[in-house]
């Protein structure tokens, strides 16, 4: 039997993502499809029963570690609870605020777990032992951020919030330094001093890249190397490692070191590596894929990626089922698929004698690695990068040269003449990536946006006419021609699907529990109100202009606003500031400037939006479109009419007019939700046709 691993890990991993989804009823399916293959060619009965068994084991393994791990922890959500736990992560925000993740068990009982405590004290320090008491809540999503699925990929279900009566009862330090410690307390050390002597967007750029610690890299700055597609740089992986093994490699052949010695070498400095990046799934994988390969060459032997990534995958899934639920785990395995199996397969028989040669060759290489990542960045994205072959080809050594400056830097302790030098050449290295992918960033053509319905069935419909293209006629060409008429076709219908829509107008209600931000949307254009300056609404406002592919910002409203709101706008729609900044109310404080923008004030304002008239107050919004109207008004404010939609942000238990609809944000009313009402659910989207036909859908969830 050729390559038993692929047999065993990918039908594993399989198996665990059929767990996540299906029930047991649905083995039926799964059965009798391995019947039917077997009936059909006998000659393969072997391999499809070791990958059924591998799969159903992958199942079982799942609803064992769910029901053993996960709901024993559910179960004490809202109850009050003393849990004891060391630091194993520290997060430290600008606000002082502090995110702690501790491992330890609940109630000093057999109820092991993971806990996330999330307060304004930062003094703790990794390795303490904390000892607290509270009633800790589950873990859940957001309309931002899947937190729930993330938390679970790393078996986290309970938090203690601010919001949450948290008490630290007591407090342990780290009595004895382990290794574990010892590198965390070297890799703050060397990141505080690398950002000392570098601009705060290139330090933290090369800590990112580093470390993978991106939380002192700005909202922005995170964007623009998205979407341009290099942000794989900063999370710890294949490329890091693989380029450490090299430079080893290198010096090793140079001055004619032994198999072992190597081997040892590339290992040791490889596990330390990965300690220091935190051990995340990425580097963790790469780390098994490197220890593979180099094991090989031992024997004089040749690691097979694709065998050398099912037992990475195998491996992984068999430590942590729930590993399924993380996009790094996705994004990093697909990753090394692309470039690893699907690359080196499509680029084998294309020439090098030239200079030009070896640049197509590249590029088809990252332009395969982008169509088979393609499926993970749509599902778990808001964008994807168009741009990314090309940018990849050219920017990535320049990124692998400053990591390679950073190590050396660092093998001065970051501080000296030599360690300066090193970090000076980083900078400049940094710098020139940065202004290349600010340039690409603000360009809508360089990026797609996800939020299509019909995007996800394009593209596994295309992977999976690539893959028939393959197996059918084993030809090179002909999957070319297939991946490119898949692409071509997604792209028309993408387009289609938006001309189609170009005439409705999209009124989004964004925020949480009784925050409102409104966001109406026309085609590529888009006009924001900000009722009640929520700190945070600058972050719905980017993720909704961002997956809905918005293009221009027309004008921004601040019926409340407030100064540091008025910053994250800054921040966070760097690449689609607003035409027009309007102050509904007035302030006390000096308005920070948005570039390019001009600010105006007014108690009221009509506008003409697409067709929508449109009247903003202090309290109140009414669109009117299409012969209909919406209204969206603060619990105190009275209208004189009877819309069509009305929303309701604000505490109150008033008696609401009828409407057509009524969206009602705040959880504490007393209104019995029928067919018609929505009751504390922000995050829903207003569609009003050209001819009058209305529709309210949630932007995540089920519709």
């Amino acid at each position: 039997m050729k390559r038993p691993a692929l047999y065993i890990g990918l039908p594993y991993i399989t198996g665990l993502l059929i767990a996540s989804r299906l029930d047991i009823l649905s083995w039926s399916v799964i059965l009798l499809t391995a019947v039917g293959i077997i009936l059909y060619r006998r000659s393969v009965w072997k391999y499809v029963v070791l990958s059924t068994l591998s799969c159903l084991i992958a199942c079982c393994c799942y609803w064992h570690h769910d029901s053993v791990t996960a709901q024993k922890q559910k179960d004490f959500a809202g109850l009050e609870i003393i849990f004891t736990g060391q630091i194993i992560e520290k997060t430290v925000y600008s606000s002082g605020n502090a995110d702690y993740l501790l491992k330890g068990r609940i109630d000093r009982g057999d109820t092991p777990a993971k806990i996330e405590l999330f307060i304004d004290d930062d003094s703790f320090s990794y390795g303490d032992v904390l000892t607290i008491s509270g009633r800790p809540e589950r873990i859940e999503s957001s309309y931002l951020f899947d937190s729930e699925a993330y938390a679970r990929s790393k078996n986290l279900f309970l938090c203690f919030d601010l919001d949450t009566e948290t008490e630290v009862l007591e407090v342990h330090p780290l009595e004895k330094q382990t290794l574990f410690s010892i590198i965390y307390n070297w890799r703050m050390r060397m990141t505080e001093r690398i950002q000392a002597h570098m601009p705060e967007d290139t330090g933290a750029m090369l800590t990112g890249m580093l470390f993978g610690d991106k939380t002192e890299l700005r909202h922005s700055v995170k964007t623009s190397l998205y979407r341009t597609g290099i942000g794989h740089t900063l999370a710890v992986s294949g490329l890091h490692l693989d380029f450490l093994a090299m430079c080893i490699s290198l010096l090793f052949s140079k001055f004619k070191g032994g198999r072992i010695s190597k081997f040892v070498i590339i290992m040791l400095l490889c596990s330390l590596f990965m300690i220091c990046a935190g051990g995340t799934v990425s580097v963790q994988r790469a780390f098994i894929m490197i220890l593979i390969s180099q094991s090989a060459k031992l024997f004089f032997r040749e690691a097979n990626a694709f065998n050398s990534l099912s037992i990475a995958v195998l491996i992984l899934g068999i430590e942590n089922p729930f590993v399924i639920h993380s996009p790094a785990f996705w994004l990093s395995s697909s990753g090394a698929f692309g470039i690893g199996v699907a690359a080196q397969y499509m680029t084998k028989n294309m020439p090098e004698k030239e200079f030009w040669h070896l640049l197509l060759k590249d590029l088809t290489a990252f332009t395969w690695t982008f169509v088979i990542i393609l499926p993970v960045e749509v599902i778990y994205f808001r964008e994807v990068s168009l741009i990314s072959p090309i940018t990849n080809l050219f920017l990535t050594p320049v990124c692998l040269l400053s990591i390679l400056t950073g190590v050396l830097a660092i093998v001065f302790g970051c501080e000296g003449i030599f360690a300066e030098f090193f970090l000076h050449i980083a900078d400049k290295l940094n710098s020139i990536v940065l202004e290349i992918s600010d340039f690409f960033a603000g360009m809508s053509w360089t990026h797609l946006s996800t939020d299509s319905e019909i995007l996800v069935f394009l593209i596994f419909a295309g992977i999976l006419l690539i893959l028939c293209g393959q197996i059918l006629f084993r030809s090179r060409k002909l999957t070319s021609v297939c991946a490119a008429v898949a692409l071509t076709v997604t792209g028309i219908a993408v387009n289609l699907e938006r001309i189609s829509q170009v005439n409705d107008l999209k009124i989004a209600i964004l925020g949480e529990e009784n925050q409102c931000l409104l966001a109406v949307r026309h085609g590529s254009e888009s006009v924001l109100f900000d009722m009640t300056g929520n700190y945070y609404a600058p972050d719905y406002a980017e993720v909704y202009l961002e997956s809905t592919g918005v293009s221009r910002l027309e004008s921004l409203y601040l019926c409340n606003p407030k100064e540091k709101a008025v910053r994250r706008y800054k921040e966070y729609l760097a690449f689609l500031l607003p035409e027009e900044l309007w102050l509904m109310k007035k302030t006390e404080f000096s308005m920070p400037k948005l570039p390019g923008c001009e600010t105006y004030s007014a108690e009221q304002k009509e506008l003409l939006f697409h067709g929508a008239k449109i009247e903003v107050s202090q309290k109140q919004i009414r669109i009117e479109y299409a012969e209909k109207i919406f209204i969206c008004k603060n619990d105190k404010s009275e209208i004189s009419e009877t819309p069509d939609i009305l929303t309701v942000y604000g505490k109150s238990k008033n008696i609401q007019p009828e409407c057509g609809f009524l969206l009602i944000l705040d959880k504490n009313e007393l209104y019995l939700p029928d067919s018609h009402t929505y009751l504390d659910e922000n995050n829903l989207e207003v569609t009003i046709s050209e001819n009058g036909r209305c529709r309210v859908r949630r932007l995540y969830g089920t519709d």
